[in-house]
């Protein structure tokens, strides 16, 4: 459990007393004082009240259950809210706490105790978590994929009995700070083969709220559609609309974002970034669309584009040193309210975490933002003519209580798990107000004809899981995950005519929503690294020729199309990754867990049992969601996640269409 409350005194004389005492006595509980603290000098804080704040964390476990598997053993705690699964890492039970503080609030000191832990002698090594890569996507788990510096190490891991994080963001709307305490019942000695346990820990955390809001509470504008100058007059009839039906709706040119804040950024996409922060400040806006791409096939952009250099080590099929992030232009601030650059060394390389250096990235959005990346004047207008003609009237809950799932087996992997139509049958599980359309490879092969006739069939949503590539989604036939089904690529969508039965699809895939890609850049591609370059990025070489001819990403191409296709999508910008096997051995796929798994069922999630209508938030809320429940873990991975998940589509979008 825990509780809030308040002590009323000089700030100055607290923060002696916490500088003075580094410990608070808890009775019954060993002094096991490990504190992490983090201090703000005095000159900081005439901007907060002179109140010190206290969030007192109290925890008592029940003892952990050992049980063995395979050649590994599992630990278990009855009050863990998770099971920490990083790749090659041991597996451990993990017990989280969020709090939602006004935004801006600052964290003056943690302290924590914890009782005399319990030890535990362990025959045999903790499991491990793991993801699939190219070498084992046709291979069991081996113990090559084990993080040797954890295992072979004689330090506990984790490093410390609790972790926490702060953000800043929105929550349903709202400018918060988040905290977020994550606490190890359970520490490894993996030289040892020893877990050590406490029984019981108290954590005392004290904070300062400001004086005054961060943001002043303003509400001229809810949307702020960003454009070049050329399709501002094809958005004017989305501005109307908007504004029609109550949504407060301003278009800026970028002509004009440049006149006004040049002085700010350090390059344009910086520019556009600072523009953002003054529109929240002055206007209130809590949506942002984008609008505009690459110009045509061309190499240049008519809106700019940040990418992310977020590289996990040995966790995915192939390094990926950099990949489209438009989560750069939505976390606009850090948890106190200080501008997120994503260049905390000032180097102008942004987002970077490598093996030598790691930025200081808030990630948590600050404004729901989607992008509409049109590379000229006519999918501007296909996709405004599609936006209005979705919001104007309810959709016919005929076709749109309907769930569109394709799906089937993604990996190979020892259990044979079925992984992708378990997640399929675990989003029909959290939409229990739709009616699902089910094409599994257990059952067909998935192809033109299979999917396009599930889609003109209508559905209010569609999810497609298992692999990607900008010009084609796959997947394989079960029970061995192997063999490939024909599939559905760029091509097919040429034949789909779903008309005005728009789902908003989600994508589980690599590369689904690259939408750098063009003839161009293919080849440029291919002359670089040769057929390599076609057989990581879809998994089938045999794929080669139709790269050559890909004009636009798999997923905006299905955005965009006219007379059908989807009304948004959300797919991944870079390679994506799902959980394997069951390494907590809890009968549940790891697939469904963690990573893009998880993200694609709480977005579907927050729509069938949480009732958020609103697209922008509902795909921004996943994203606050998902750094809450892993970020703490430090795992590149987890920040790539998040910096990938596009959303193509108009953020204000009223799901299933107003009344």
């Amino acid at each position: 459990m825990f509780k809030i409350f308040i002590k009323k005194g000089l700030v100055t004389g607290l923060l002696l007393l916490f500088i003075i005492s580094n410990s608070f006595p808890v009775f019954g509980l060993n002094n096991s004082n490990n504190s992490s603290v983090e201090m703000s000098s005095e000159d900081n804080h005439s901007s907060f009240e002179s109140e010190i704040k206290y969030i007192e964390i109290d925890l008592d476990f029940s003892y952990p259950e050992i049980v063995p598997y395979d050649d590994y053993v599992i630990v278990r705690i009855e009050e863990s809210d998770l099971n920490r699964m990083d790749s090659g890492q041991p597996v451990l039970p993990v017990n989280l706490s969020i709090f939602q503080l006004p935004f801006g609030t600052e964290i003056i000191n943690v302290e924590y105790e914890n009782s005399v832990p319990i030890i535990y002698n362990i025959s045999k090594k903790l499991a491990f978590g793991s993801t699939p890569r190219i070498d084992n996507m046709i291979n069991t788990k081996h113990e090559s994929i084990i993080d040797t510096s954890v295992y072979d190490n004689s330090d506990p891991y984790p490093s410390d009995w609790i972790f926490y994080h702060t953000g800043g963001g929105l929550s349903q709307g709202i400018h918060k700070t988040f905290l977020v305490f994550r606490v190890y019942p359970v520490r490894y000695y993996p030289l040892d083969d020893q877990l050590h346990f406490i029984k019981q820990i108290s954590v005392n955390i004290s904070y300062l709220e400001p004086i005054r809001p961060i943001i002043e509470e303003n509400d001229v504008y809810d949307l702020l559609i960003l454009s070049p100058s050329k399709f501002a007059r094809s958005l004017k009839p989305l501005v109307t609309h908007k504004n029609n039906f109550g949504v407060s709706t301003k278009l800026i040119t970028l002509d004009e974002v440049y006149e006004e804040i040049y002085w700010q950024g350090r390059d344009i996409q910086e520019e556009i970034k600072y523009f953002i922060k003054d529109a929240i400040e002055n206007w209130g806006i809590t949506h942002v669309l984008l609008v505009g791409g690459l110009k045509g096939q061309s190499f240049t952009w008519d809106f700019p584009v940040r990418y992310s250099r977020v590289v996990p080590p040995d966790s995915q099929e192939y390094a990926e040193y950099s990949f489209l992030c438009d989560l750069y232009f939505a976390d606009i601030y850090d948890s106190k309210g200080d501008f997120s650059s994503w260049d905390s060394n000032n180097d102008d390389i942004f987002s970077v975490w490598n093996e030598t250096y790691k930025e200081d990235m808030d990630l948590y959005p600050d404004v729901y933002l989607g992008r509409l990346p049109c590379r000229n004047n006519n999918e501007v207008k296909i996709m405004v003519d599609k936006i209005i003609n979705y919001e104007k009237d309810k959709c016919d809950e005929e076709w749109f209580n309907n769930l569109l799932i394709v799906a089937g087996d993604s990996y190979y992997d020892e259990a044979q798990l079925n992984e992708g139509e378990l997640i399929g049958d675990k989003a029909i599980e959290l939409m229990p107000d739709f009616t699902p359309i089910k094409v599994y490879a257990s059952e067909q092969d998935i192809n033109r004809t299979t999917v396009n006739t599930a889609m003109e069939t209508g559905s209010g949503f569609a999810y497609f899981c298992g692999h990607g590539s900008p010009a084609s989604w796959n997947t394989h036939y079960p029970p061995n995950g192997t063999e490939w089904t024909t599939g559905y690529d760029f091509k097919d969508l040429v034949f789909l005519k779903n008309k005005e039965k728009l789902p908003i699809t989600v994508v589980g895939g690599c590369h689904n929503g690259q939408f750098d890609v063009t003839m161009g850049n293919i080849l440029k591609g291919f002359i670089e690294d040769g057929f390599n370059y076609f057989s990581l990025k879809s998994g089938n070489i045999g794929q080669f020729w139709h790269y050559l001819w890909v004009p636009n990403s798999w997923s905006w191409w299905l955005t965009s199309k006219s007379n059908g296709g989807a009304i948004a999508t959300i797919s991944n910008t870079g390679l994506g990754t799902h959980g394997e096997d069951d390494s907590d051995n809890n009968s549940i796929a790891d697939y469904i867990e963690i990573l893009d798994g998880w993200l694609e069922l709480r977005f579907l999630q927050l729509y069938g049992e949480e009732n958020i209508d609103c697209l922008g938030e509902n795909h921004g809320d996943t994203m606050s969601d998902y750094l809450h429940r892993f970020l703490g873990d430090e795992s590149m991975m987890d920040v790539k996640m998040v910096q990938q998940w596009e959303l193509f589509g108009d953020p204000s979008l009223k799901i299933g269409g107003y009344e």
